[in-house]
């Protein structure tokens, strides 16, 4: 019964969220339809694609809470930054970006780009996969190490 109330809980947690970013998403998106313009400064507009990210962080508590009950020392998984959370940034941020890149080919690859779908499920991903870059990794100490240090 315990386990259910938890879960429960999670989804609790998980669905508020959600409905917040959302809710938030389409406030500036309203506004912006409205006024032309983002309802915070322009040096802040690069944080308006990373709101969904909130979600992904949410998504991948879980993940960092199992890590919690292992065994070693906390470390950071920096493969998983560079090759999965960087591309996904990438392509969370790129229609907000003050410089285009012009070398990319117009088409399906820009379409991918600036498409608002893309643009949320990689915001996502990204808080995901930054959440889930911290592990804890195994000292190396056998159990026969820690008996002669004993």
């Amino acid at each position: 019964m315990k386990k259910v109330l938890v879960h429960l809980l999670k989804m609790v947690v998980l669905v508020t969220v959600l409905l917040l970013v959302g809710f938030a998403v389409s406030e500036i998106t309203e506004y912006r339809s409205q006024y032309f313009k983002f309802p915070f400064p322009d040096q802040l507009v690069f944080l308006y694609p990373l709101i969904p990210s909130l979600s992904g962080l949410v998504i991948g508590v879980e993940t960092l809470l199992r890590e919690r009950s292992r065994k070693g020392r906390w470390t950071f998984n920096g493969y998983r930054l560079i090759f999965l959370a960087l591309p996904a940034l990438l392509f969370c941020v790129y229609p907000y970006m003050p410089w285009k890149m012009e070398w990319l080919p117009k088409g399906v690859v820009y379409l991918l780009l600036t498409s608002a779908q893309i643009n949320v499920i990689s915001g996502v991903l990204f808080g995901y996969f930054v959440i889930t870059s911290l592990e804890k990794r195994d000292t190396g100490i056998t159990y026969l190490e820690k008996e002669r240090k004993i």
